[in-house]
């Protein structure tokens, strides 16, 4: 039985593509909860390395004018790493924003629960036509528009966790 006043992050990265090793972060955001309590927010963007590509800036919004004068990786992880500490970590497809964490923290968050909101939603609405983000959002009643934004998904991520822990 889960403790409906946990205290958890909700977690998401935004990166130049999709693979931890060759790609970078981008924009980072964490929001901590107490049960439906939303109790402290990190969130920046990240300047990368590397050129955003034009596909990502697309489905992001996420310029490289908007980032050239963000903080780089390794001077948002050790906050990041403070910020979260040893709380549990939910995630939508949770693996990827793990792995990108992971890489870019000398792996500092290996003890941290991690809890993939993608078979909780599969779990509490069997019937949608795909269990995206934004399909499980809209069907919850989140209907603005700021996906792909890792603030904004942060929060649409802890609502879907919210959700089930109501149903159990």
């Amino acid at each position: 039985m889960q403790d409906k006043e946990e205290i958890f992050v909700a977690l998401d990265v935004e990166t130049t593509g999709l693979s931890p090793f060759a790609n970078e972060l981008i924009e980072i955001s964490a929001i901590k909860y107490k049960g439906s309590t939303k109790l402290d927010t990190f969130s920046t963007l990240i300047r990368p390395k590397m050129q955003i590509p034009y596909h990502i800036t697309k489905i992001t919004g996420i310029t490289n004018e908007m980032v050239k004068d963000a903080p780089e990786v390794e001077e948002i992880m050790p906050e990041l790493i403070s910020f979260v500490g040893d709380l549990s970590i939910v995630a939508h497809n949770a693996n990827f924003d793990y792995k990108f964490i992971q890489n870019y923290s000398n792996h500092s968050f290996s003890k941290n629960k991690v809890i993939d909101t993608v078979p909780i939603g599969r779990k509490l609405y069997p019937g949608l036509p795909n269990h995206k983000l934004g399909t499980i959002a809209k069907h919850i009643g989140i209907t603005e528009d700021g996906f792909h934004r890792a603030e904004f998904d942060c929060e649409c991520c802890a609502k879907i966790y919210m959700e089930y822990l109501k149903a159990v």
